[in-house]
C-alpha cells in the first residue's frame, strides 16, 4: 500500500487560493483548496493508488469523519484512512511531525512506499524521512507539476 502523509495549509490551501476566495467569495465560511493542488493530488492518487493519512494540524480541529466530508466537498477522490497521532491539548505538543509519522508507520508492514507532502517538511520531517519529503510553499502548495513529479518519483521508487 502507498501512503500520502498530507499537510493541508501550504499544500492544498495556498496563498493564491485564499486570495482568490477573498476576492470572489468573501462571505464564504468554507476554506477553499487550490484547484490545481487538488487536481495534482487526484492525479497522484490515481497513478499510484495511494491512500491519505492526514498529518496536518487540521486533525486537531476536525474528526476523521469531518475531514473525509471536507475532502469530498473539495473534489478529492482519494481515501483518507487515518490521521497521525492526536494529542488532546489546545496547542499541539512539541513532537516533530516527522516523529509522529514514524510512530504511525511502526508495525504497519503493509506500507510499500510513502511520501510526505508538507510546506514545512525541511524543518519538521526531513530529519526523520530524508528521502520521502516533498517540500511545498504556501504560495503555490502542491499546484506545481514539479511537486507532483517529485511525489510520483518517491511513491514509484
Amino acid at each position: 500500500m502507498n501512503i500520502i502523509f498530507l499537510d493541508i495549509d501550504g499544500v492544498l490551501v495556498t496563498r493564491n487560493s485564499v486570495k482568490y476566495q477573498f476576492l470572489h467569495q468573501p462571505q464564504s465560511d468554507i476554506i477553499r483548496f487550490s484547484r490545481r493542488a487538488v487536481n495534482n493530488l487526484n492525479k497522484l492518487i490515481k497513478w499510484t493508488g495511494a491512500r491519505i493519512v492526514i498529518s496536518s494540524t487540521w486533525r486537531l480541529l476536525y474528526t476523521l469523519d469531518e475531514l473525509i466530508v471536507k475532502f469530498k466537498e473539495q473534489g478529492i477522490k482519494g481515501e483518507i484512512i487515518s490521521t497521525t497521532s492526536i494529542i488532546h491539548y489546545a496547542v499541539e505538543d512539541d513532537t516533530p511531525r516527522g516523529k509522529k509519522i514514524t510512530d504511525w508507520l511502526v508495525d504497519r508492514s503493509d506500507v510499500d512506499q510513502y511520501v510526505i507532502i508538507d510546506d514545512d517538511a525541511l524543518a519538521d520531517c526531513i530529519q526523520y524521512h530524508p528521502y520521502n519529503c516533498v517540500n511545498t510553499s504556501y504560495k503555490d502548495g502542491f499546484a506545481s507539476d514539479g511537486k507532483l513529479e517529485e511525489a510520483l518519483k518517491i511513491l514509484t521508487g
